[in-house]
């Protein structure tokens, strides 16, 4: 699936769900991605998602952030039966920016880390599926 510059696939090997920003996107664009994703994780019954965020120059919109923590993340409470685990995937010049702001905020909700390694990043899904 792409759409709003998104690109979403289901690996049931890993098992994870990666959707891939292609493009910036507007924080309506956004928000309506993660929507996306929710919906092809219910499909799949799939707890773990590695969001990558590298192509994106913006990694903090701030009412976006709001958003997620307040209105997104707590929709992820006890939704599949496991923890949702969300790996967001930055560049390393990104990742000193505040996706720590999101972490705190919907860390109740979810189990959340950010990685600039993609295959650290899914070490640490694999995990929560032992």
């Amino acid at each position: 699936m792409s759409n709003y510059g998104l690109d979403l696939v289901y690996r049931p090997d890993l098992p994870a769900l990666i959707a891939r920003w292609q493009r910036e996107v507007t924080p309506y664009e956004l928000q309506t991605g993660y929507q996306a994703v929710l919906a092809a994780a219910d499909a799949a019954g799939c707890s773990r998602w590695l969001l990558d965020l590298r192509r994106r120059e913006d990694v903090t919109e701030p009412a976006v952030n709001t958003w997620f923590g307040t209105t997104f993340a707590p929709e992820l409470r006890e939704r599949y039966g496991a923890p949702v685990r969300l790996a967001f995937l930055v560049s390393p010049l990104r990742a000193q920016q505040a996706v720590t702001a999101v972490v705190s905020a919907a860390d109740a909700d979810c189990r959340i880390a950010t990685f600039t390694d993609e295959a650290a990043a899914h070490f640490w899904l694999a995990q929560a599926a032992e």
